[in-house]
This record gives C-alpha cells, structure tokens and sequence, in this order.
C-alpha cells in the first residue's frame, strides 16, 4: 500500500496534477481526463530530456518541449527498458527516469 502511495503522489507531483482519495483509503492520481492526455510540465520535459542525453540518447535540445527528436529518444528508451513504446512522457517512464530524484533533489536525500 506505501508503494502505491508513494508512487500515486510522485505521479501527481510530477503531472502538476490533484490527488483524490477514494474509498478504502486507496490514492489515485487524478492524473488524466476522460478523452485527453496529460502533458508533463516543461521543467520535468527539460529533466527527461537530460536524463535521456546523459544516457546518450539525444533528444535535442534541452527545450521543454517534447520534439520529433524527444519522443524518438523515448521511444528508444522505452525500447531498452522493455515497458510501452508510447513516445510519451508517461508516468512510467518519469519514474524509470528517475525525474523525482532530479526536480527535487532534497527530498531524495532525505530517504
């Protein structure tokens, strides 16, 4: 259940999106609307993209902005990672990534 939880806030944190919880003191990240696709914000694009070039990726331009050059490193990365080839910033691939530990640093030292 910690995991979940855990998971749920870093995906509400990292989606600039509300929490909701619902019965059975289960969390969900209130992570999408019916019929459309949440977009990270541009600081967690500009930190994948860095996580993506250091990895050698190249995913152009540390721009914040997700490029035909940004979702082809996504989906190589994803590729390697065997999980969904989306060519999207979803949550599983911010949380392979690692973007939590880079946009906020302060909280993964003090774990």
């Amino acid at each position: 259940m910690r995991v979940r939880i855990a998971l749920a806030v870093t995906l509400s944190l990292l989606l600039d999106t509300p929490l909701a919880v619902g019965a059975g003191a289960e969390v969900i990240a209130a992570a999408s609307r019916p019929g459309t696709s949440p977009q990270p914000a541009p600081r967690y694009v500009r930190d994948a993209q860095r996580a993506l070039r250091d990895l050698g990726y190249e995913p152009g331009p540390v721009d914040g902005v997700v490029g035909p050059r940004t979702r082809d490193a996504l989906v190589r990365y994803q590729r390697s990672e065997r999980i969904a080839v989306t060519g999207r910033l979803d949550p599983e691939t911010m949380v392979r990534l690692d973007i939590q530990k880079r946009v906020f640093p302060e909280h993964a030292r003090a774990r």
